[in-house]
């Protein structure tokens, strides 16, 4: 018989076995690189569902566009609520041919092009030069990495002013790194 207290769980292949087993190291030293894989993505799978489930996207928006930004426009740091990456971005105009921006970057998309984006929203400010503010929901799971980067636009040409990397840990964000360009020595600014 059994013991009661013994959760099956379901992994590739429809084999079912206890928690214990399932998150044993023999267990998983026995997989291929691909049920290993498979593994990972139904786990992604569920944490993103979960959140989906847990959370309403039109206030976290709302919640997005009232506390995302800084006061001179740019955008604070994302944030995690629910299971659910919030995003602020922002395009302030200097003048016609220069802007200062600030964007979630996920390796090789920006936040907006990202292939799981819930929601994403633009809103533009009045006033003598173009603002605009965006906001982007995203699900995330347990190790994923994306960039914050701020740059400057100046006759079409961006220069990044700072990146600060993240990482989803324990469901919380923790910063990785920070990066900022070094400036030329022979130049003067």
């Amino acid at each position: 018989m059994s013991d009661p207290s013994t959760t099956l769980v379901e992994v590739p292949n429809s084999i079912s076995m206890p928690d214990a087993e399932f998150l044993s190291d023999d267990f998983l030293s026995s997989k291929s690189d691909a049920d290993l894989a498979a593994i990972m993505q139904q786990i992604v799978s569920e944490q993103q569902k979960r959140a989906l489930e847990g959370s309403d996207p039109d206030a976290l928006l709302e919640q997005g566009f009232k506390n995302g930004f800084r006061p001179n426009g740019l955008p604070y740091d994302p944030w995690i609520v629910d299971g659910i990456l919030i995003c602020p971005g922002a395009v302030n105009d200097r003048s016609s041919t220069s802007h200062d921006c600030g964007f979630v970057a996920f390796d090789e998309h920006w936040c907006w092009e990202h292939p799981d984006i819930l929601l994403d929203d633009i809103r533009y400010i009045d006033g003598p030069k173009r603002r605009q503010r965006s906001v982007s929901l995203i699900p995330v799971f347990e190790g994923l990495e994306f960039d914050l980067v701020i740059s400057r636009s100046s006759a079409g040409q961006h220069k990044m002013k700072s990146a600060t990397a993240f990482r989803v840990i324990d469901g919380c964000l923790e910063v990785v790194r920070n990066r900022i360009p070094k400036k030329t020595s022979g130049l003067r600014h």
